[in-house]
């Protein structure tokens, strides 16, 4: 009972993580293999968005490109990330116009629980963005960002 038991929640993961890169394949325009994204995943203009290989897309996140979204290898967006191109344009009249900036996540990059980003920001590779953040700005590769004001914390070691 219990190899039957194993092999039936083996046999659900696999058809699960196909069925979830059959989706993100149907809605983006190009999904690098072996990359994930929950179903509760929202997409919208799927054409601007780019995903590179072995991303995982963590439960209710929101992928909004109105812009281009370029998301690169190795990529880890937890649960709540939300990565918006599009804005109001404030400086304008009302009703405000909408405005857009492009969205890059360089590889190797970890966006913790409930993120922001916003557009016109490029997150460089291999850093970490701690939960909760806000990203209103350039993040340099190799860093951890932390707390409401996007305090850089500390640079990773590389070696």
């Amino acid at each position: 009972m219990k190899k039957l038991f194993g092999f039936i929640l083996r046999v659900h993961d696999f058809i699960y993580r196909k069925l979830s890169y059959l989706k993100l394949k149907t809605l983006i325009r190009e999904v690098g293999e072996n990359t994930s994204g929950n179903w509760t995943v929202e997409i919208k203009y799927g054409q601007n968005i780019k995903i590179g290989a072995h991303t995982t897309i963590g439960p209710y996140s929101t992928l909004g490109a109105m812009s281009p979204i370029v998301i690169g290898n190795f990529v880890r967006i937890s649960k709540g990330v939300i990565l918006e191109t599009a804005g109001l344009n404030l400086n304008a009249p009302p009703p405000y116009k909408h405005q857009s900036k492009p969205i890059t996540i360089e590889d190797g990059v970890w966006l913790a629980t409930n993120v922001i980003v916003l557009g016109g920001v490029t997150i460089g590779e291999n850093s970490i963005i701690g939960a909760g953040v806000v990203v209103t700005k350039n993040v340099a590769p190799n860093s951890v960002v932390v707390g409401q004001s996007m305090r850089l914390l500390d640079k990773k070691i590389t070696r």
